[in-house]
Formats: structure tokens, C-alpha cells, sequence
């Protein structure tokens, strides 16, 4: 018998029956692997359903984890107690002092952003003069990006806080906004948040054959030297982003949701195209890039330069030394959305992302107590490194 189990509080739950029943699908599976604790990734992931998630494992059958088995050396068995003791009471602060309530004024903003930016690119879209079709083209392809801003939001439940109305503005949002699937999505995005730059988990780093952010995911010499990723430096912006986002908007997420049978999905994406229908070729094509390369740069800017690993890694570990934070500053906190404080993110994900700045100094704290580093890049200084990695892969997999 194939004996699943994941270690939560220093137990041992069998969930070889519950796996398919997961509502988050088989990324469960992640953690039933030796050496993996599920104890901060259950208790930040399901915050918003803890109610629920409490009456199903109190349904499993759960036995006590000896030390012996939890498979990691004593000094790091020691050192992951301390610091999931340190996050904990960091974590229970936080929600006694009411950083993860919702704020429905801070929705109403967000939502009436994209309205209101809608509307000037729909009403410059109606002069017919070159120059500002193009400002037309940009404002919308902006908004079209700040809509997956707050679909992110959605999908993560920290909008509302409130799962069944986030899962429909995540829905709304990616679906009007992006012509794009909020199931598909969220799927893929949870698996990341799990166990970020971690090799054949974190599903950022397939990015084969367009290009490859470090050289251990390419498999072997012959893709290491074919010529996107030789020349991914210049193609990331001018090709890579665009097909990428292409590929998600007409074919994988399409077809996701025709599998799936996700009919209000569907009704959203072909909304969003034929409210686009009579747009030139040369307008979309434009403002498809221009999105993507919004989204896609400003993602790749907290992960894409950052040290892989293949070995079981704790949750706050997961968080300061694989993910970065970009320009601490209120002009980035609109540019980015609140998404250049990653760490922050990545430690408590269902919190809602504008009270970041607020909790910056307590996280790192955290860091300096435990000797963790916590990365603070300007955005010049992120987007350096994030092309000159792009550039020293290429090298390494040219020499392999």
C-alpha cells in the first residue's frame, strides 16, 4: 500500500484517500514527500477556511511523528522549531491586530481604478489621430495588467476575505480584464507559492523552450543551445513575454476551460474578445505586448534571479531566500501593486497586500533574529539582474 501522509503540529495525517478531494488539487502531494512540514503552509494557504480544514483532518487518521522520521538532521529540526515557534507568534500578532481584515474601501479604490482607466482608453480609442491611438493602446494595455493585479488579489482571498466572493472577482477580473481563466490560474499560482524556486515543484520555473531562468532546468546541451535561450536576453521583452502571454490567452486557458467545463469562465473570455472585435490587429498585437510586459517583468523582478534548490526547505525559509523585495516606495506600491514586497507576500499570502508596508519592519525582524537575509533591491537594481541572469544562464548551458 502507497502510504500518503504530511506532518502538521508534529503529526503524521494519512490523507492517501483525501488527495482527490483536495479543492486545491494535488498539490497536497507536495508535502507527503520525506523531510516536508505542512504545518505553516496549511495554516496560511486555508486562514480563510481554517474552520473547514480543522473538521477535515479532525476526519483523518493521524498518528504521532517521531523525530526519526521526520528525516532531517537534529541542528535543522531544532533550527525549524524555533523559527515556525518565532512566525507563529509573529502571525498570531498580526491577526489580533487586524492586518488581515479586509478593506472595502480599498476594494471600491481598486475596482474604480480599473473603471476609470478603462473608460479613458476606450474614450481615447475614439480619436483618430496616430498618436494618441498609441497613448489609447498603452493606457489599456495598463489596465488590462492592473486587472491581473487585482485578480491576484482574488485569487489568493485577500480581497474580501470572504473565498466564494473573491473566487467570483478573480473570475471577473482575469476573465473581462485578461481574457483568462481564474481556475487555471490558481492552480498553477498555489503550486509556486508552496515551494517557490523549488526544481520540478514551482511551476515559474517551466519556462522551456522560450527561455530558462537558471541553467538546471535545461535538460540537456542541445536546448541549452537552441537560439531562444542563446538569446534570451534581448528576446525576453521583445518575443518571449508576448508569445507567452499569447499562448495563455488563446490556447491554454481556452482549452482549460472547455475541459473543465467552466462555463462562467468561458462566458468572461468571450466577452473580453468581443469587446475587442473591432480593434485593429496591429492595436491588440501591440497592447497584448504591452500587458505582458507589465505582468510578466514586474513577476520576474522578485523571483526570476534568485537561488534554486531541490531539498525540503521550511515555509519562511522558502520566503527570504528564495524571493525578493523590489523599491519600498509608494510609486512602486502602485507600479507593482503592492507585489514588490514578496517576501511579506510569500510569508502571508492571504493577507490583504496594501497593509505590506506596514508589517515590512516586524518581517524583517524575523530575518535578523534568525540570520536569514532579507533582500531589498532598488527596481534599476532588480531589473539588472534579472536581465544579467538571463545573460550568465545562457553562457553556463552554452558551455555545458
Amino acid at each position: 500500500m502507497n502510504k500518503k501522509e504530511i506532518l502538521i503540529d508534529g503529526y503524521y495525517y494519512d490523507v492517501a484517500d483525501f488527495i482527490k478531494k483536495h479543492p486545491g488539487g494535488s498539490i497536497i502531494e507536495y508535502y507527503t514527500k520525506s523531510g516536508e512540514d505542512a504545518t505553516l503552509a496549511v495554516q496560511q494557504f486555508h486562514l480563510r477556511s481554517m474552520k473547514r480544514v480543522t473538521g477535515i483532518m479532525s476526519s483523518l487518521k493521524k498518528r504521532p511523528a517521531p523525530e526519526n522520521e521526520i528525516q532531517l538532521d537534529p541542528a535543522t529540526l531544532k533550527k525549524n522549531r524555533a523559527l515556525t515557534e518565532d512566525f507563529t507568534k509573529l502571525y498570531l500578532e498580526l491577526e489580533r491586530e487586524g492586518y488581515f481584515k479586509p478593506s472595502y474601501v480599498h476594494i471600491a479604490y481598486r475596482l474604480v481604478e480599473l473603471l476609470l482607466m478603462s473608460a479613458l482608453g476606450a474614450y481615447l480609442s475614439q480619436i483618430k489621430t496616430f498618436w494618441v491611438q498609441i497613448v489609447a493602446v498603452f493606457v489599456c494595455g495598463i489596465t488590462a495588467g492592473r486587472s491581473g493585479w487585482v485578480q491576484h488579489e482574488g485569487g489568493h482571498y485577500s480581497l474580501t476575505g470572504n473565498p466564494k466572493i473573491d473566487r467570483y472577482l478573480q473570475i471577473l477580473t482575469i476573465g473581462l480584464g485578461l481574457g483568462q481563466s481564474a481556475t487555471w490560474w490558481r492552480r498553477g499560482h498555489n503550486r509556486h507559492h508552496a515551494m517557490p524556486q523549488r526544481l520540478k515543484h514551482d511551476v515559474d520555473l517551466d519556462t522551456m523552450p522560450l527561455l530558462a531562468y537558471n541553467a538546471k532546468v535545461v535538460k540537456n546541451r542541445e536546448a541549452g543551445r537552441s537560439f531562444m535561450v542563446q538569446y534570451q536576453v534581448y528576446l525576453f521583452v521583445l518575443i518571449d513575454m508576448l508569445v507567452g502571454g499569447l499562448l495563455w490567452q488563446l490556447y491554454l486557458h481556452p482549452r482549460y476551460v472547455w475541459k473543465h467545463k467552466l462555463y462562467l469562465e468561458m462566458a468572461t473570455m468571450i466577452i473580453h474578445h468581443a469587446i475587442l472585435i473591432n480593434v485593429e490587429i496591429w492595436q491588440w498585437v501591440l497592447g497584448s505586448w504591452i500587458t505582458a510586459v507589465y505582468l510578466f517583468l514586474n513577476f520576474a523582478l522578485n523571483h526570476s534571479f534568485m537561488p534554486v534548490t531541490t531539498e525540503p526547505t521550511h515555509w519562511v525559509e522558502y520566503s527570504f531566500l528564495h524571493t525578493a523585495d523590489v523599491e519600498q516606495r509608494p510609486w512602486c506600491d502602485w507600479w507593482m501593486s503592492y507585489l514588490n514586497y514578496q517576501i511579506e507576500h510569500h510569508l502571508f499570502p492571504t493577507m490583504p497586500q496594501f497593509r505590506h508596508p506596514l508589517i515590512k519592519d516586524r518581517v524583517k525582524a524575523l530575518a535578523e533574529k534568525h540570520n536569514i537575509p532579507y533582500v531589498v533591491n532598488s527596481y534599476s537594481d532588480a531589473v539588472r539582474k534579472t536581465f544579467k541572469n538571463l545573460a550568465d544562464v545562457a553562457k553556463e548551458v552554452k558551455e555545458m
